[in-house]
């Protein structure tokens, strides 16, 4: 009897062990997907540092205007000098300036608080009793705000 042969054909593959499962293949997609999320995240997040490079974050903004709202509202006395915040609470004497391209906040002269950057202009006046901010940043961009003391500052005119 003749054994017939098996067809050698490279392009026809016989079952074989070592073959290459649907588990695999989910496993290696999978695998993919997580890379690629990875990826598009760390595009995204390169994206918004470079674009905010020179503009003000509107998270920080938020935040600095409920710090500002605070620390006006529950100061004693509001003064505007030579461009510059003054807020008295208590004892402590605590004062809001632009230094270089940043606000910061100082009390009783010492410390070294950021509380906003990029910023290219900062105006502060003092309109009766509303403390008026007018903030540009680097892109441009001008801000105004205005915070009303709970507290009426004390003027030289009452005594």
């Amino acid at each position: 009897m003749k054994m017939q042969s098996v067809n050698q054909n490279p392009f026809v593959m016989l079952r074989k062990n070592d073959g290459f499962t649907i588990i695999e293949m989910l496993f290696s997609l999978m695998i993919l997907m997580t890379t690629s999320i990875f990826i598009l995240q760390l595009f995204s997040i390169i994206h918004t540092q470079l674009e905010s490079k020179d503009k003000l974050h509107p998270k920080e903004w938020e935040i600095f205007t409920m710090q500002m709202q605070q620390e006006v509202r529950g100061a004693k006395s509001q003064d505007v000098i030579d461009n510059k915040l003054y807020l008295l609470s208590g004892d402590q004497l605590s004062f809001i300036e632009q230094y270089e391209d940043k606000l910061r906040r100082r009390v009783n002269g010492k410390g070294h608080e950021v509380i906003l950057q990029n910023i290219s202009k900062f105006q502060v006046e003092k309109d009766g009793n509303v403390i008026v901010l007018n903030i540009t940043d680097n892109a441009g961009n001008t801000v105004i705000r205005r915070f009303h003391p709970f507290f009426k500052s004390e003027s030289k005119d009452d005594e």
